[in-house]
């Protein structure tokens, strides 16, 4: 095995076209020769024994010689570096042609040298450029021409199947050049339809490299994107908040120790400011919210559901109360993420059923869970104030608020915060409401590979 690979680079060092490979159809034509000498070389050794044996036996002494100089040749085309594979490939085909004429004459043309004729005609269009592969046809017909002549006149010197036989050589050498000519329309029309394949992969391949230079210039684009907003939500959790608090601490020190020199419109100044400041420093605290709504943990965990919508419960116990509400929740599955963002999610949702209700109603609220094949849906259903067709998109806008302050609070924040959480996680979320009536606020999350696909107990 070492020998052969050995020898496989030594000729292969004398074919100085195939030093740096292509996907060019004239490089694997040079190829498809160079590996045609590789094996010709060490098996046209092997026969020519034998070959010459049998030669000698049957009184063919023009074929040994010519085998001897064909092993010759092939040496010179294998181990020679200083002529082109052009020269090679030429020398190649003009000795098997030569070949083939000598079969002719000791087997006659019914013998192996009509195949040999043919099967080198072949190999010939193959290997050459396109522009070549009527050549074979030329030589084939002239040839024909030639010894159909040498039949016809009764040359001595023809094989004795040959001699006197114009009208069976005539259907012979039609023949050849009919298959001749077939090849030599059908296998370029192959090659001009490997290479518009091969140049349109290349062209595909160039397309994909740009799109991921482009890829990876977006991802780091992002990944910039992500830094300064990791130092913006930085500011405004800290720079921006502190102005606040001084203008809210400091208007608080001038209604305690001047209240009593300012008129009720002073007052209303003062308390109006302060309100300000506190729901200014609301929208920061909220904006810091969503700018962190879809950061995903490094490590997603197994959770429990029911065990957050308890922890969730356990922190709206006051309006819970204050407000009589009832929820209903169905047994939740165990999923893997995160439990600060599902969370969110799932209280925004319960606050906002608690919020809208209207004042003569008691909420009533119910969580849902549904099981499908690649995905769980949740709905948290509510008996609420209800939301129009119409803005049901608008809703999980950020800022989008559809009633005034006086009427509820917030900064119309919540669902947007909700929204970027579930695209975050590749789900979908959406609402069905009636006026009046209430609203059904439900999404999905993607099963991951390590959902455990049950109902805890």
């Amino acid at each position: 095995m070492k020998g052969w690979k050995k020898y496989y680079q030594i000729v292969h060092a004398n074919f100085p076209e195939l030093a740096v490979p292509s996907l060019s159809i004239g490089y694997w034509r040079d190829y498809l020769f160079f590996t045609t000498i590789v094996y010709v070389v060490p098996f046209s050794l092997m026969a020519i024994i034998p070959g010459v044996v049998v030669s000698a036996i049957a009184g063919y002494y023009e074929i040994i010689f010519y085998d001897v100089f064909l092993v010759a040749i092939l040496y010179l085309i294998a181990f020679n570096h200083h002529f082109s594979i052009q020269t090679k490939k030429t020398f190649f085909v003009l000795i098997v042609y030569v070949f083939a004429l000598i079969l002719f004459k000791n087997l006659g043309s019914y013998g192996p040298g009509l195949v040999y004729l043919l099967a080198v005609s072949i190999f010939a269009i193959i290997i050459f450029p396109d522009k070549f592969s009527f050549y074979t046809l030329g030589y084939n017909a002239l040839f024909c021409l030639i010894y159909g002549l040498i039949i016809h006149l009764d040359i001595k010197g023809l094989h004795a199947s040959d001699q006197a036989q114009a009208l069976s050589w005539f259907a012979v050498s039609s023949n050849l050049l009919f298959i001749n000519l077939l090849f030599s329309i059908l296998i370029p029309r192959m090659f001009i339809g490997m290479e518009k394949t091969l140049a349109a992969q290349v062209q595909l391949r160039e397309e994909l490299d740009l799109e991921q230079q482009k890829l990876q210039q977006s991802l780091k684009d992002l990944e910039r994107k992500n830094d300064e907003l990791e130092q913006f939500a930085y500011v405004a959790s800290h720079d921006l908040q502190e102005p606040l608090r001084m203008i809210s601490g400091f208007l608080s020190r001038i209604d305690a120790k001047y209240g009593s020199l300012l008129d009720d419109k002073g007052k209303t100044y003062i308390a109006m400011a302060v309100d300000g400041a506190n729901r200014m420093k609301q929208i920061i605290l909220d904006l810091l919210d969503y700018a962190r709504a879809d950061a995903r943990e490094t490590t997603e965990q197994p959770i429990d559901l029911n065990t957050v919508l308890e922890t969730i419960l356990q922190n709206l116990q006051r309006p819970i109360e204050e407000k009589k509400v009832s929820i209903e929740i169905d047994q939740l599955p165990i999923v893997y993420g995160s439990v600060s963002q599902l969370g969110q999610v799932f209280q925004n949702l319960i606050e906002n059923a608690i919020k809208y209700c209207p004042p003569d109603r008691q909420p009533q609220i119910r969580i849902t869970f549904e099981d499908f094949t690649d995905h769980y849906q949740f709905s948290v259903v509510d008996n609420g104030i209800g939301i129009e067709e119409a803005h049901f998109q608008r809703i999980f806008a950020i800022f989008q608020r559809l009633h005034s302050r006086d009427r509820f609070e917030g900064t119309g924040i919540g669902l947007a915060i909700v929204k970027k959480i579930i695209d975050s996680l590749n789900g979908n979320i959406w609402v069905e409401s009636e006026i009046g009536k209430g609203s059904t606020f439900s999404f999905t999350l993607k099963k991951a590979k390590a959902d455990l696909h049950q109902v805890p107990i």
